[in-house]
């Protein structure tokens, strides 16, 4: 099961607006003054797409928050280091992306097991079933799937990361990215059934 997803479920790659970047820049120069107003409209600003890059890692919106929370100081930590010709939501994309995948990493080493179970099949899903459903719906029963197994389908099939890749980020083999992979698709497949759409 091959799940395409829109490109507005994957980073930020719409370029912001001349008008934006001008905000953006008065407000970063505030910031790097230590302008409590201007961090707060930084974070206003981005707050609603990287609670969602968040809430695709992570099932509880408390824990999703958290991990943005904990983006968004590294962000002003680290704005100093921002470089104006990127794009700054991009930037800040990637921060909070790279936050959440280090929690991942955390909650998947106290878990102190690898799973080594036999590859579970894939299956088929009904193409017409897929094709009916919105990229939300299918995020949404994304959020179903075990965190480790929900970040793993999110980082190979929306971000586009290989097997090897999502392991290194992960602290996993890429046997048990597979494996995670394959159970979404498996999980997701018995959901899209149970739907009768």
């Amino acid at each position: 099961m091959d799940v395409q997803l829109h490109a507005d479920c994957a980073a930020p790659r719409q370029m912001t607006s001349e008008k934006e970047v001008g905000v953006y820049a008065e407000l970063i120069r505030r910031c790097l003054k230590n302008d409590r107003r201007a961090q707060q409209l930084v974070y206003q600003k981005v707050h609603g797409k990287m609670l969602a890059l968040c809430l695709r890692f992570f099932q509880n919106r408390d824990d999703a928050l958290a991990v943005m929370n904990r983006g968004m100081l590294k962000v002003f930590n680290n704005l100093k280091n921002y470089r104006p010709e990127a794009e700054f939501e991009g930037w800040v994309y990637r921060i909070i992306q790279r936050t959440a995948i280090d929690e991942l990493r955390k909650q998947i080493r106290r878990q102190q097991h690898e799973i080594h179970p036999d590859d579970p099949e894939d299956g088929e899903v009904y193409p017409d079933a897929v094709s009916r459903l919105q990229a939300e719906d299918i995020l949404a029963l994304t959020r179903k799937l075990p965190q480790a197994t929900n970040a793993v389908f999110h980082l190979y099939v929306v971000e586009g990361y290989n097997h090897q890749e999502i392991a290194d980020m992960l602290g996993i083999s890429s046997g048990t990215s597979k494996w995670h992979l394959s159970s979404a698709r498996k999980t997701l497949k018995n959901l899209i059934e149970n739907l009768n759409v």
